[in-house]
């Protein structure tokens, strides 16, 4: 009676500390996640004899479990190829800056080599299920550093593999379990096992996991479909265990597998509610397994870790994506994007505590950095832009060290470019390709303003006239004739950048045409303040086109169903 008791009052508490704190994020606007960490650091502290800690612990590591898993269902290295191929190393030279920084950091907050070598390089990791949930969540996913941003995740996440190994064989030495001969020997022995688990996940990949899904789909039974699925979870995660790796990593590597098959959206959309679950658990958890006595002796070392997290990994990623020649903007963003610590992180602090090399305590404090990253990262990736203008404001009281391409004089600027009563459209994303598209086969003339390079040299090629740069800078809409042309379009969908192109191309031309794209009903009347003299939010236009459609196959006249049109675009307010 007193178990099934503690079991009661054990997922009472959780959902407790998940509802009341994924509230009060929801309600200050930061992630929910935030809010199930703070959820558990309270109720962790306050009622800690009420719950079954083991019990809690073994919820946890299924959830984390599986929603690693379903992270890995959601990549797709063909759609990440190219941007993989441009920054693998960059990004493993970031993975090995920010570890010999932090390491350094440590050091001089007296933390001894094996520590905060685990400590380093579990800071050196971003979070890919925060960075992924919010750009998806404000539609940037698809935007260049949304991209950027998530091949630079995929790197990090396959860098866990080598990691282990190598902390692992570090942490053994280190308790006088062999020579440096010795752990040489582990490791290659570890890479060559770890060499020929990948080979045959990925055989079976291949092979073995598309003919299982579809014999199983055959039967058309969605629970025989969910413990297949979950089988195949737990079964590569008991390979990656044999062969001295996580379960967790091998979770990952299971999701990448499904990723590649037919059946990869019904596997997400059976196990996604089991992920969200115990996703809240592993969360919640987290908050529980910190006590606040630790947390505020080991405050200095959480404060300089932070600092080092954000500035270090920031500055770095900054640096080498304008090394490879990318936009300011977009090297600022992806650095924005990726300043908070990984998932991977707590797996990493479990593999350590297991090996004896981590303290309960430093465990703790890698799970406060986590939190504390995270509560800073989200509101900082929510206001990007802004913070990219200040910034941008800040660097140029200094000699620049990267030459952009809108530095150098425009080839035709000293005539005009010889284009006029043009098209300037802002942004040539999956909207502004359309436009440019339309206008092309209407012999309309219009010019590209956009910082994705790739994109620009594919236009250039076409014959399409293109200015390189931001947008949202008054001297690159000078660059694009503005003052001659006829309508602006502004793909844009951030309303920071929109508000300062819609400023700068009317300083340029008061008589031009403005036309904008808003995801928001609530930014219509300060857009149209501003002057824009047509907004169209995408979402609104999709609904008219199914309601025209869906008004013609009820026998719905064409006059009646545009009168009903007409009356919702009133409502709507255009």
């Amino acid at each position: 009676m007193s178990h099934s008791f503690s079991l009661i009052t054990t997922f009472l508490l959780l959902l407790a500390a998940a509802l009341g704190g994924g509230a009060i994020a929801m309600r200050l606007k930061l992630p929910s996640i935030v809010g199930y960490i703070a959820g558990g650091i309270l109720v962790g502290n306050t009622l800690s004899a009420s719950f079954d800690h083991k019990l809690i612990s073994v919820i946890s590591e299924a959830g984390v479990t599986l929603l690693l898993f379903t992270l890995g269902v959601e990549f797709s290295f063909h759609k990440l190829k190219r941007i993989l191929h441009a920054i693998s190393w960059p990004a493993i030279g970031q993975i090995i800056i920010t570890l010999f920084v932090v390491m350094l950091a440590l050091f001089a907050l007296k933390v001894s080599f094996v520590p905060a070598l685990f400590l380093a390089s579990a800071a050196a990791l971003s979070s890919t299920a925060i960075v992924v949930k919010l750009l998806s969540e404000r539609g940037e996913l698809d935007s260049v550093p949304g991209e950027l941003a998530t091949g630079w995740l995929v790197i990090q996440d396959l860098a866990v593999v080598p990691m282990l190994i190598l902390l692992t064989a570090i942490s053994g030495v280190s308790n006088g379990e062999g020579s440096i001969f010795t752990v040489m020997g582990t490791i290659v022995v570890a890479m060559v096992k770890a060499g020929a688990l990948i080979a045959v996940v990925l055989y079976l990949g291949s092979r073995g996991v598309p003919k299982l899904l579809g014999a199983v789909a055959g039967f058309r039974n969605r629970e025989l479909f969910l413990l297949t699925t979950i089988g195949i979870v737990f079964f590569v995660g008991l390979l990656t265990y044999v062969a001295g790796l996580s379960v967790s990593l091998g979770a990952f590597l299971a999701g990448l597998l499904v990723a590649e098959t037919s059946q990869n959206h019904a596997v997400f959309a059976e196990i996604r509610p089991l992920r969200d679950l115990f996703a809240v658990v592993f969360f919640v958890s987290l908050g529980m397994s910190l006590p606040a006595g630790v947390l505020i002796s080991s405050l200095p070392i959480m404060l300089v870790m932070t600092a080092c997290v954000i500035l270090v990994k920031g500055g770095s990623i900054y640096t080498l994506l304008r090394f490879l020649g990318y936009h300011r903007k977009t090297s600022f963003l992806v650095g924005i994007y990726l300043t908070q610590v990984s998932e991977f992180g707590f797996v990493i602090a479990g593999t350590g505590v297991a090996l004896g090399a981590l303290s309960e305590a430093q465990s703790s404090l890698l799970v406060a950095v986590t939190f504390v990253t995270i509560l800073l990262s989200s509101p900082m990736i929510s206001q990007g832009n802004k913070l990219y203008y200040l910034f941008n404001n800040f660097m140029k009281r200094f000699p620049k060290l990267f030459r952009d391409r809108e530095d150098e004089p425009a080839p035709d600027t000293a005539e005009g470019y010889p284009i006029r009563d043009h098209v300037v459209v802002c942004g040539y994303g999956r909207v502004g390709r359309y436009i440019g598209r339309a206008l092309q086969m209407c012999a309309i003339p219009f010019l590209v303003v956009d910082y994705n390079q790739h994109v620009l040299a594919g236009l250039r090629s076409s014959g399409i006239q293109t200015v390189y740069g931001d947008p949202a800078d008054k001297d690159v809409l000078d660059y694009a004739q503005v003052d001659f042309a006829k309508s602006i379009v502004i793909a844009i969908p951030d309303r920071h950048t929109q508000e300062m192109v819609i400023g700068n191309a009317l300083s340029l031309n008061r008589r031009i045409k403005i036309i904008c794209r808003t995801h928001h009903e609530a930014d219509q009347r300060h857009l149209k303040s501003l002057g824009v003299q047509t907004l169209i939010q995408p979402e609104f236009e999709a609904a008219l086109t199914i309601v025209a459609k869906l008004l013609a196959d009820f026998g719905v006249s064409d006059e009646e169903s545009a009168g009903k049109i007409s009356r919702l675009k009133i409502e709507h307010g255009m």
